[in-house]
């Protein structure tokens, strides 16, 4: 019983002693008590207002919205589907084993994807009397590389501005810690300079959180597109490989008429090929 009396004894002499405390801190220094007051006031958006200033926030606003886009824009646009389809492929693949090439440069046409426009210009190479797979294989590299390049150019940008706003932080912080050492250099320690060194380097701060800020979410959806990207560029290679090996096998007759194997167009000695009907290019020797 004794004890618990001695305990809440403890405890009102504690409050009363913090109590005494906060009126004569709020006696001595009124000032700083109504800085604290009016700082939790602010709301965030204005104390970013305040410690960046339009020269710094108007870039990071451009570059948060310019973020925002691009991450929108390069989620739709970088989809398997919108570079190849199975769908489109199939035929295409189907007139090249039947040796139809203006059929297959038709499909090509009416179809108008990435991988289309790389077969198609594979197909542009073919001439009336010959099959040379190197100019095709060449062609086939030289599309492909103009049409990857093309979306990935937004892929990219998103990278440009990941890399860009933390350097533009940085600066911020740079100059803001320029700020509070002249200040100190200026006035000294101690009253009005104290809180003016005290902004300038509030400022810096704010200046490399609001960098970060944007260039975290920008670079975490770069690697993402990027690698969905590569992925999809490798399923591009492939199919115009096999566009080529489907081309040349049905050139020495390795198809028949039903789109099975034929007869194998090496003799005994494998030293030559059968002759090819006339019309058909001959491939390479």
């Amino acid at each position: 019983m004794t004890s618990g009396i001695n305990i809440k004894i403890m405890k009102i002499g504690s409050l009363r002693n913090l109590l005494s405390t906060l009126v004569a801190f709020a006696v001595l220094c009124p000032g700083m008590l109504a800085t604290t007051a009016h700082a939790q006031t602010k709301s965030f958006g204005q104390q970013l207002m305040e410690s960046l200033g339009w020269t710094f926030l108007i870039p990071f606003l451009l570059m948060m919205v310019g973020g925002i886009t691009l991450i929108i824009y390069n989620g739709i646009a970088i989809r398997k589907k919108a570079f190849v389809k199975k769908e489109v492929v199939e035929p295409i693949l189907q007139e090249v084993s039947r040796l139809n090439i203006d059929g297959a440069r038709a499909l090509c046409e009416q179809y108008k994807l990435p991988i289309t426009a790389v077969l198609k210009a594979g197909l542009d190479r073919i001439q009336d009397d010959e099959l040379d797979t190197d100019s095709i294989e060449k062609g086939l590299e030289e599309a492909s590389a103009i049409e990857l390049a093309k979306p990935y150019t937004w892929i990219n940008m998103l990278n440009t501005i990941g890399s860009i706003a933390p350097m533009i932080g940085l600066l911020g912080t740079v100059t803001g810690m320029i700020g509070a050492f002249n200040v100190l250099t200026e006035s000294g320690m101690g009253g009005e300079s104290s809180q003016k060194m005290a902004g300038n380097i509030g400022s810096a701060l704010w200046t490399t959180a609001s960098g970060l800020i944007v260039a975290i979410p920008t670079l975490i959806a770069y690697f993402i597109y990027k690698t969905k990207f590569g992925t999809i560029a490798a399923e591009v290679n492939r199919v115009a490989g096999n566009m080529v090996f489907t081309l040349v096998r049905a050139a020495r007759g390795g198809f028949d008429e039903e789109g099975g194997e034929g007869e194998e167009y090496y003799d005994d000695e494998g030293d030559s090929m059968t002759p090819l009907p006339p019309g058909i290019p001959s491939p390479p020797a």
